[in-house]
């Protein structure tokens, strides 16, 4: 490999590890918002076990309202059964207090039923509220991981491309502008091996010429399909018989 292609791949090396490093770093907003996500859901998932149990506790509030009403109409027609002259008015009567109390029976098995619901939505949201703190904790703290990962990413970033950026002032512009180019309308690798008579970056089998022209070694030469500057990679001699 001669000086050129090492340069060069020096340089390219430099870049991938640039770009690996970037990608990691700008995949990790993603990952916190996630966990902020997950954080806001539990939150939710609290918020409306508490609802839950106000809406069961007033329904019963309700109920007991309602209770008291019917225990007052019995009280009330009962106190006037001694007051009416006429038997229709008393039958009349009579059937108000059999109705309040056929209302006032069925709500307080409705209220039974409300004040089991009480119990249950209660005891669900105690045990929300008792595992919430403990999981935000521990998001928050996988959130400052993260965080603290993507800074040092960063900062490994900044290191790389000084690295990179010593490495291109100490080579010739004129090798470096044509790889700038290729590896901006690449959007990957610019200079590549042939293995097996094919371009590893596009792989399509390259001229005979090609490899004539590169074994020659005399300049710089690109794939005849996809423009990308090759080498032919240094491959161990087979061990000859004694």
């Amino acid at each position: 490999m001669n000086e050129t292609i090492a340069q060069l791949l020096n340089l390219q090396n430099h870049d991938s590890e640039i770009d690996f490093l970037k990608t990691e770093a700008a995949a990790i907003p993603a990952k916190v918002s996630a966990i902020q996500k997950e954080i806001q859901t539990n939150k939710t998932a609290l918020e409306t076990a508490k609802k839950e149990l106000i809406q069961f506790q007033m329904a019963k509030k309700n109920k007991d309202m309602d209770l008291d009403t019917r225990e007052t109409a019995m009280r009330k027609h009962t106190g006037e059964l001694n007051a009416v002259k006429t038997n229709e008015a008393y039958k009349a009567l009579l059937g108000e207090i059999e109705k309040a109390k056929q209302e006032k029976s069925v709500l307080e098995d409705e209220v039974l039923q409300l004040m089991e619901q009480i119990e249950q939505a209660h005891k669900v949201w105690k045990e929300k509220e008792a595992s919430a703190k403990g999981i935000e904790t521990g998001l928050q703290k996988q959130i400052s991981n993260w965080e603290a990962k993507q800074k040092e990413l960063e900062g490994q970033v900044g290191q790389k491309q000084s690295e990179r950026e010593a490495a291109s002032a100490a080579m010739s512009k004129k090798l470096v502008d044509p790889y700038e180019r290729l590896r901006s309308s690449k959007r990957s690798n610019a200079i590549v091996p042939i293995r097996k008579e094919q371009c590893t970056g596009c792989h399509m089998k390259v001229s005979q010429n090609l490899l004539n022209e590169i074994r020659r070694g005399q300049k710089m030469m690109a794939c005849e399909s996809c423009a990308r500057i090759v080498f032919l990679e240094d491959v161990p001699q087979e061990a000859k018989p004694a």
